[in-house]
Parts: structure tokens; C-alpha cells; sequence
């Protein structure tokens, strides 16, 4: 079998490692594999799942795109690179390489894949995702409430969902150091609170930026590093500053070694009002960490076995300070965080079942 794997960009996220996972071990089955990004080459410094693709000799092709108006004329573009690549199967992620690859594929040969990873609430986003919806010959979904959004909102035929959560890779978890204070910038060692990821509305980084003080009021050790960067940085900076918290409350900016960050904290803050099942929780649990959340899309799923690490926003403040004073309970959540990740959430097992999917596709029982 042959692949095309099309995502909207390469910067680090859950979907982008996804998609970089699949396309390297399908590489290593013996698969032919192509990587086409829609937008340019991520920057120095963001390029890791650039440089990962590169170390398994995949070079990703780039269109370019960084504004709407050049969306439908790289259709062509999109296109021409499909043909040229001739693949068995078309796998996009995202919404833009969804609908890009959609109206690229029209009359084409290949079997067409989409990659639902979240419960977008945006209406737009619904219309034209049902627009294009008879375009796909299946579609892959992270999480049994994503898949549940497809067919309800969408209009997909449940026979052409499948699910399919992403995989942890423990070789990775397992040889990463916890980071020091110096390696974060700081210049001293604390028990902190970490929350890594973008810092945007979907994300709710809010909740624990505004209520900064009560937190660290009723955990006089601790510190919160928050990872990340976007469009909210500067409005919740200001947040910290007006409660004169800036020593307490760390901001590193973009960082690419999350993973030794949340091996350094107690605890992952997680507070997003919108997700498919976010690899970032994922890899907190494969550490041995508990999650404080919000009951967001596929958190469900991840902490069923110990939901008192899921809490409203109302409560999310109390369930925090709460699980930090309670010790032995952070110790049990964090190794049965752990173990579910083990037993159901490998890399391994996620390649696997994208295998299948694509091997029945092609056997003409699809």
C-alpha cells in the first residue's frame, strides 16, 4: 500500500504528532508514504516533527498557504501532488486539509480518508463538513464523543466512522529527564503546577490564570508554570501582573520538551472547554500524573477510571486544591493514570488499527 498523509500545518500539536507517528511506522511496514502540509514549513525551533519526518527520509511538501484567499486556488496544486504521489489512500487531518482534500479528490482514484480529531462548536465549520462528507470513503475519528458529533451534527453515516484514539509512544515518555528550574528559565527549584498547550479560548487557560491567587494562597510552595503561547498570552500575563503574582506564575513561552515539564510537576492543569482526546493528558497519565480537567470531549473516556480528576468550571478550583493536599491519592491517581495508558493507548496499537482500516478499504469489502 502507498500513502498520502495531508494536515493543515506541522507545527507541534496532537494531531500533527499523529500524523507523524502514522506516517514514519508506515514507512517502517513497508509502506510508500508522502507528507503534504498545506502550510509552510514550520520556523527554527517549532521544525521537530519536520526534523523527525526527515531522520525516517520523509521530506513533506509545503503549499504554502497562509491566508484564505489562497485556499481554493491550491487545490490544483494539491492535486497535482496526489497524482504524482499515486497513493492507495488519501488520509487528511484537521478541518482546512479535510475540506482542501475533499475538493481536491474529486474524480480521483484514491480512497479518501478524513480525520475528525474535535467537536468543533463552530457552525461554519459544521456546513462545510457536511458539504463534503460524500467525498470521504471513511472517516477516522479520535474518540467515541467525536464520533458521536460526526453522526449527530455532521450527518456522517455511522457505518463509514471508526475510532481510533492516539497512541502514546513509551519509548519517548520513559527516556525523557523531568526538567530542572534552570532548564525552564527559573531560578529556583518549587513543587509546581504545569499547564502545557496553546493559550486561546478553546484552551479555558483563564480559569486558572484568574484564580491565581486563591490557588497559590491555599498551596504556599507551589508555583504554576504555564507552556504555550497564542493569542491569549499577553491578556492573561496582565491577569498575573494585576494580582502581583509574576514570581509565582511562570510563563516559558513555546517549549519542545513538554513532556520533561509535566515530568517535573506534581500535577497537569488541563482546564480546555473543547477537545477529541488530547495527547497532552495522554502523555501526563503515561508519566504516572494526575489531571485536573474540565469535562471536555474525550476526557471522559481518558479518566473514567478515577473521574474525580474531571470537575466543572464551577468546581474546578476546589477539585484542584483538594486533590494537591490529598498525597497518597495523587500517588494512586497518577499510577492508575498510568496504567490505563499502558494497557489501552500505545503507539503500537494505534498504528495497528489504522492498518486495518485501510486494508479494508482496499479489499473491496468496503
Amino acid at each position: 500500500m502507498s500513502f498520502a498523509f495531508v494536515i493543515t500545518e506541522l507545527n507541534p500539536g496532537g494531531a500533527e504528532r499523529c500524523l507523524v507517528n502514522l506516517a514514519i511506522h508506515m514507512k517502517m511496514r513497508g509502506h510508500g508514504v508522502r507528507v503534504i502540509s498545506l502550510a509552510p514549513r514550520p520556523l527554527a525551533g517549532k521544525d521537530e516533527l519536520v526534523e523527525k519526518l526527515n531522520a525516517h527520509n520523509i521530506v513533506p511538501d509545503y503549499l504554502g498557504l497562509t491566508r484564505w484567499h489562497q485556499f481554493l486556488p491550491a487545490r490544483r496544486r494539491l492535486r497535482a501532488l496526489l497524482d504524482t504521489a499515486n497513493p492507495s489512500v488519501v488520509q487528511s487531518f484537521l478541518f482546512h486539509a479535510n475540506i482542501l482534500t475533499a475538493k481536491a479528490s474529486k474524480n480521483a482514484p484514491w480512497k479518501l480518508v478524513a480525520g475528525l480529531r474535535v467537536s468543533d462548536p463552530r457552525r461554519f465549520r459544521h456546513w462545510m463538513m457536511r458539504y463534503q462528507r460524500d467525498k470521504f470513503a471513511h472517516t477516522i475519528c479520535v474518540s467515541l464523543d467525536v464520533e458521536s458529533f460526526a453522526s449527530s451534527r455532521l450527518g456522517f453515516d455511522p457505518d463509514s466512522l471508526t475510532v481510533i484514539p492516539n497512541g502514546v509512544d513509551f519509548d519517548h515518555i520513559d527516556h525523557c529527564q523531568p526538567a530542572t528550574a534552570g532548564q525552564m528559565g527559573l531560578s529556583s527549584e518549587h513543587p509546581w503546577l504545569a499547564y502545557v498547550g496553546r493559550l486561546d479560548h478553546q484552551k479555558g487557560v483563564e480559569l486558572i490564570t484568574q484564580n491565581a491567587s486563591e490557588i497559590l494562597n491555599a498551596l504556599p510552595e507551589h508555583h504554576i508554570l504555564i507552556a504555550g503561547e497564542g493569542p491569549q498570552e499577553e491578556t492573561l500575563k496582565r491577569q498575573i501582573a494585576s494580582q502581583g503574582l509574576q514570581n509565582r506564575v511562570h510563563f516559558l513561552g513555546y517549549r519542545s520538551d513538554a513532556v520533561s515539564i509535566i515530568k517535573s510537576s506534581d500535577l497537569l492543569l488541563f482546564p480546555s472547554r473543547w477537545e477529541g482526546m488530547p495527547n497532552t493528558v495522554m502523555e501526563a497519565m503515561a508519566i504516572g500524573r494526575p489531571v485536573v480537567a474540565c469535562p471536555a470531549d474525550g476526557i471522559q473516556t481518558l479518566l473514567q477510571h478515577a473521574p474525580i480528576q474531571i470537575a466543572a468550571r464551577a468546581k474546578w478550583i476546589s477539585r484542584l486544591i483538594e486533590l494537591q493536599n490529598s498525597p497518597s491519592l495523587l500517588t494512586d491517581l497518577g499510577e492508575s493514570n498510568r496504567n490505563v495508558i499502558q494497557n489501552q493507548y500505545r503507539l503500537s496499537q494505534m498504528i495497528d488499527r489504522y492498518e486495518v482500516v485501510y486494508e479494508y478499504l482496499l479489499s473491496g469489502d468496503a
